[in-house]
Formats: C-alpha cells, structure tokens, sequence
C-alpha cells in the first residue's frame, strides 16, 4: 500500500489535471498519469531539487525537497518534472537518457553496478558512450538553440521577476548543462510554472515552449527522436562552452 505523501501526491497531480484549462499541460498530464502508479514519492528536508531512481521491472522511487512553505506550484512543477524521467525511461529504455541509446553487455552492466552502486548518472554515462558522436552532438545542438531561444524570449512571457529567475536558472544549471538527462523533464518543470504563475499565452516565449514540450511529448510516444541534420558550424560558440562541460559524458 503506498504510504501517505505517495497518496497525497497523486491526488495532487489527479486535481491539478481536472483542474487546468492549458491544452498542452492536459496532453503532458495525461501521458505522466498514466505512470504515476509505477512511482512511490518520498518527501525530504531541504531547499530543492528532486531524484529518480529506476527500480527495475517498470517501478521508480521518486524523492524530491519539501518543506511545509513549499507553494503548489513549485510542488507540483517538481512532481511534474521528475515523473517526466519516468515517462522517457518508459518509452526509451534509456536509465532515463532522453533518447534511445544501446543497452550494455552483462559484463559492462556489471562493472558499473561494481565501482559505483547505484549512480544513476554512471549507467547514462557508459551507454552515452554508445551512441553515435554525430547523434549526440546533434541533440547537444538542439538543446542549446533551444535554451537559447527560450532565454532570449522569456521577458515576453509576463511572468514575475523571481519566477523568470527561476526559469532562468533551470534553463541554465539543469538543461544546458545536463541536455541528455534533463532536456524532457525541464521543459516539463517550465510548462507547469508557466501555467500555474499565468504566463501570457500569446507570447513568443510561452509559443515556443509549448511547441518544443509538444515535440518532445511527440517523441516519446512514438518511441524515438528525429533531429534535424546537423550543419557545419551551428552554434558553433554555445556548443563550444556546453562541450567542455559535456567532456565527461562523451568516452
């Protein structure tokens, strides 16, 4: 039987779908509640942020910051987001890659069970280093036009000071520098806080966000993703920055 907070938090998601008129929040709502059931949430002290960690055989445990000040946007955003990591492991098979990527050999699963028990992040790492350089790169190129265009656009959307902070913050700290892990479930994040804190649906911020959300809904249902092709020079200057950040990940 699921323990209290597991309770109260997906009736809390269940309202909050019966409740918002956004077309695109009720289509990304209906695809997470679909796997709510397979997560147990677990509440825990701390200012922010969130983990999940794939059980095996379809079940997650999600545990996120709480605090009894906590407003129902921020708890719902993270709800929102860290369900979306269920929902990509769901459709890709991926240790929550946003992305199919190749599983590893018994043995290679083995060695990083072995040197690092339980870091998500490791098993990410060692099938990144599977997937071809060119497709990699050309989701890395995609993820910053897109945090690009989001940031340049985000005035537009009306929201408050310390919301667009925020924003500003999880664009920057979360998707940019983490693309393949954290591309879905931020876009996710931003949806929920540009719903419940009304940002102007007319905007070039809140247009481009729905749009790239509904890409990535579009993607995960039907179980891969199309990039464009990737052009010599593209962003050259942003991909330069993220790829040193990114030099970990790439084996």
């Amino acid at each position: 039987m699921a323990d209290d907070s597991t309770t109260q938090d997906r009736q809390l998601l269940q309202d909050y779908s019966r409740e918002t008129r956004d077309p695109y929040v009720q289509r990304l709502l209906g695809e997470l509640l679909g796997h709510v059931n397979r997560a147990d949430f677990e509440r825990t002290p701390g200012a922010t942020g969130g983990n999940t960690r794939d059980l095996g055989q379809g079940r997650y445990a999600i545990s996120y910051a709480y605090t009894p000040g906590m407003s129902r946007g921020d708890h719902l955003a993270v709800m929102v987001h860290e369900l979306t990591h269920v929902a990509v492991n769901q459709a890709y098979d991926s240790r929550m890659l946003n992305f199919r990527a190749p599983h590893l050999s018994a043995a290679e699963d083995d060695r990083v069970k072995n040197e690092t028990p339980g870091r998500e992040e490791d098993y990410q790492n060692a099938r990144l280093g599977r997937v071809d350089a060119r497709r990699r790169d050309a989701f890395v190129d995609l993820v910053v036009g897109h945090v690009q265009r989001l940031l340049d656009e985000l005035p537009s959307s009306r929201l408050p000071p310390e919301r667009q902070r925020a924003i500003r913050t999880k664009l920057t700290d979360h998707m940019r520098a983490r693309p393949y892990h954290e591309y879905d479930g931020v876009l996710s994040h931003i949806l929920t806080w540009a719903d419940l804190d009304g940002a102007d649906r007319s905007s070039a911020f809140y247009r481009s966000l729905t749009a790239m959300v509904a890409q990535a809904a579009d993607w995960r249902a039907a179980a891969d993703i199309t990039l464009p092709r990737r052009r010599r020079g593209l962003l050259r200057g942003a991909g330069a920055v993220l790829g040193r950040g990114l030099r970990r990940f790439r084996r």
